[in-house]
This record gives structure tokens, sequence and C-alpha cells, in this order.
């Protein structure tokens, strides 16, 4: 059987061409002139994933030489003056100091002073004193005697006398008597 080249072969008859395919490999009848030798592969191969580092080697001597100290750095702009802070409290007076001693001979009196005004200026109004707390409540005072019987007043007219009758709602069973049926008045026709 021919096998036949295609690049879309139907599903349901790739795998007998693929049977036909192998069946002339096999058989040694299949197969046109040997192609051209392909391209050498790269000898080199795939470069392997990095080792874990290795441990850290010992910190070396420090050495003794330091070296000359550098030039002196430029000084800033002086900054602004600052806010002058508030006024301090006023210190408390020192004591008074003692009294001087008394001169050798006294001075002479001087003129007599014009006499003042005889009433002095009347003072300011003092502040009216608080309330006084109030006084406890005193005994009630014994009940007095009963006072004795006044006249008789006299006699009021004669009332009127009004009967309300109010029906029974249900019926009484008793021959003539009146009840209420819903807003009705009904005349019993007894038992």
């Amino acid at each position: 059987m021919t096998i036949t080249s295609s690049s879309n072969y139907d599903r349901n008859t790739i795998g007998k061409v693929l049977q036909l395919v192998v069946d002339a490999i096999n058989s040694g009848s299949g197969g046109g002139n040997t192609g051209p030798t392909g391209a050498t592969g790269s000898s080199t191969g795939f470069t392997g994933p990095a080792g874990a580092p290795g441990p850290t080697g010992p910190t070396g001597a420090t050495g003794n030489f330091t070296g000359p100290v550098g030039p002196r750095g430029y000084m800033g702009p002086t900054g602004a003056t600052g806010y002058t802070g508030p006024t301090g409290v006023s210190g408390q007076g020192g004591p008074g100091g003692p009294l001087g001693p008394t001169g050798a001979n006294a001075g002479i009196t001087g003129p007599t002073g014009p006499t003042g005004p005889s009433t002095g200026n009347t003072g300011p109004t003092g502040k009216t004193g608080a309330t006084g707390y109030t006084g406890a409540t005193g005994p009630t005072g014994a009940l007095g005697l009963a006072g004795g019987w006044g006249k008789t007043g006299p006699t009021g007219p004669t009332g009127r006398n009004v009967t309300l009758f109010i029906a029974p709602t249900a019926d009484p069973k008793v021959l003539g008597l009146v009840w209420n049926n819903n807003g009705t008045l009904v005349v019993s026709a007894g038992p």
C-alpha cells in the first residue's frame, strides 16, 4: 500500500499511516536517498547551577597607621537671635533695716499745720451679712374644744323622683316583661 504524504492527516487514518511507516522501516524497503549530514552539535553542554558560597575567610589584622588630621571645616553663618524670654517674677523685698540712732540735737519744731475738717468722709457701706438659718418648727398646739351645734337650716324644696329603666339584654322568660334585643325593645312571650 502506498504511504501518502500530507500535512493534515485525518484523525481516523493517522494511526494506520503511522503503522505503514513503521512496517516499511522495519522491512528495510522504505526510504529514499540518504540526506546530507546534519550540523555538528555544540561540544559544550549547559552550564550547571552555581555552587553554594564558600565560608568567609578570617578578618585581617588591623593596620596601625593613622592618617593626618584633616583641615578645619567651614564655620557656618551665625544663627538668628532667639526670642527674648518673659520677664521673671520680681523677688520679695528684704526685711527693713534697723532703726538708726537718734540725732544729738532735736530739730526745731515746725509751724502748726492748718486745721483739718471736723467730719471725715463717710466710708462705704459694708456688705449685707449672710441670712441666718431658719429656726426649727415649733410643736403643734393642742386640739381645741368642739364647738356647739349650729341651727338647722331651712328645708329645701322637694325634688322629683326620676326612675331610670335599663332593659335586660337577654329574654327574661317572663310574660309581658321588656328586654333589649340588639337595640330593639321586645316583649317577652314567657317561658
